[in-house]
């Protein structure tokens, strides 16, 4: 999942990444992974008592943030691209829409290879552009290491942080239904508790949250928050919440208590924090007594026709498309263990930052919304995240999107990480086209570059350069 930084999860022996800093208070662009961090969330089974968790420890690593590293963008534009089409990217080639639409699967089919022969071991690249906004996308690759079983189009990927945008718009058209309003303050949310809330988080509201301006902790790793949590859960005598709902509501509680990250003001200053996400759905738990899946479905996942679920990021014995982790050429499965199973449902009250999953046909869909929504059509997105989408001014995060601007156009991308999987995606705000890379393959190594996405952004950037569609 994706983020600022990334607590590293010992049992998956993966690299720590060095801990780096905001510059200044611009809002950075996004290289987040968000993935082990929730190992913190995960350290107390509903079912443990606290003698039973003495043992479980997070590593003492530091990571950045935000993470520094080429993005897709900087590798189109570096690359010199050409050719700026006109508006909805018509006519790639001179034939035919359909003659267009199978030269650029082909394009990507060709892409997703050669990134798999780069050593990334499963790739879905997708791409929606043209007057209709055509979908096409390609898999390569295999399922899991050291088995034949191949990727197919059905295969579901894990999205990581991209999950933030789904959360984001879920919300929003909640809100448009009647539900928690976006302007709904913290105190106002959790009334029962709302004195023990931190005085500076006073005017902080639920949109702040998904724009990460709530200046809650950043829970990357980096921090004592991540210990602090792990020990008051541990300590804590009482019977533990036996539901998701009850598990985001408990940390919600714990977490105002705190002061706000340090150097930073609530409400105004951008602060990456995943625990903004966790709040968030447990303000929509809070309000409308249902569970934030169960809504996420009924306002998002119903109307847009999408398909995919949660996906827990400890694997199962069932799982047919398998996560891996490494640098090149020494990557190793991603799988569950004792601990892990233990603990793991603690770490899934991240979900709505992160845990979701589908295939890549199915988040091309999902942008296929966004292209139409922002070219000015009727879409089920709800119109105040679309307007907001369309008028993100230049390093702002709106939504779970970061807005890029680039010599001819602004982009608004976001990348994710959950253990085992990458996902990249770039979005032209005018909605001439959109593009996504997704992968069973992950890393981060010590100096915060990723040979993996830098891969999928090659790959992505190959493809646009091969049509002429500059940046």
């Amino acid at each position: 999942m994706c983020m600022a930084g990334i607590l590293e999860v010992r049992p998956w022996g993966k690299p720590k990444r060095p801990r780096g800093a905001l510059d200044g208070p611009s809002e950075p662009e996004i290289g987040f992974s968000l993935a082990s961090l929730w190992l913190l969330f995960g350290f107390v089974c509903a079912h443990c008592r606290p003698s039973q968790l003495q043992g479980l420890r997070m590593s003492s690593h530091t990571t950045p943030t935000p993470l520094r590293r080429r993005s897709v963008l900087q590798l189109l534009l570096s690359g010199g691209l050409g050719l700026g089409l006109g508006p909805a990217l018509s006519g790639c080639g001179g034939g035919s829409e359909g003659s267009d639409q199978a030269r650029i699967t082909a394009l990507l089919k060709a892409q997703a290879q050669a990134g798999v022969d780069a050593g990334l071991v499963g790739l879905v690249l997708g791409q929606v552009s043209g007057r209709a906004a055509d979908v096409a996308t390609a898999v390569a690759g295999r399922r899991r290491l050291g088995q034949g079983s191949s990727v197919v189009p059905s295969d579901r990927f894990a999205i990581g942080s991209n999950t933030k945008a789904m959360t984001s718009a879920a919300i929003v058209a909640l809100a448009g239904r009647g539900g928690p309003a976006l302007g709904l303050s913290l105190p106002q949310a959790f009334p029962a508790w709302a004195g023990e809330i931190h005085p500076a988080y006073a005017q902080v509201t639920l949109a702040d949250l998904l724009h990460h301006r709530g200046g809650l902790p950043a829970f990357n790793g980096s921090g004592p928050e991540d210990d602090a949590f792990m020990a008051a859960v541990s300590a804590d005598t009482r019977p533990l919440p036996g539901t998701a709902a009850g598990r985001r509501s408990y940390f919600a509680r714990w977490v105002l208590k705190l002061p706000a990250a340090q150097g930073v003001v609530p409400g105004r200053d951008f602060h990456y924090s995943n625990a903004g996400y966790v709040l968030a759905a447990a303000i929509v738990e809070a309000q409308t007594g249902r569970t934030f899946e169960a809504v996420f479905d009924e306002v998002l996942v119903q109307p847009l026709g999408l398909t995919g679920n949660w996906r827990s990021w400890v694997p199962t014995p069932t799982d047919t498309l398998w996560g891996h982790e490494g640098a090149q050429g020494a990557l190793t499965v991603v799988e569950a263990t004792p601990g892990t199973l233990a603990i793991q449902d603690w770490l899934d009250i991240i979900a709505p930052a992160g845990n979701w999953a589908c295939s890549g046909e199915a988040y091309a869909q999902w942008l296929r919304w966004h292209v139409l929504a922002l070219r000015g059509q009727a879409t089920p997105l709800p119109p105040g995240y679309v307007s907001d989408l369309r008028s993100a001014a230049d390093g702002r995060y709106v939504w779970g999107w970061q807005a890029v601007a680039t010599p001819r156009r602004t982009v608004l991308a976001h990348n994710g990480h959950v253990t085992g999987f990458m996902a990249e995606v770039a979005l032209d705000r005018a909605g001439d086209f959109a593009v996504f890379g997704l992968s069973n393959t992950a890393w981060f190594a010590q100096d915060g570059s990723s040979w993996v996405l830098a891969r999928i952004d090659q790959a992505l950037a190959d493809g646009l350069q091969q049509q002429s569609i500059a940046l």
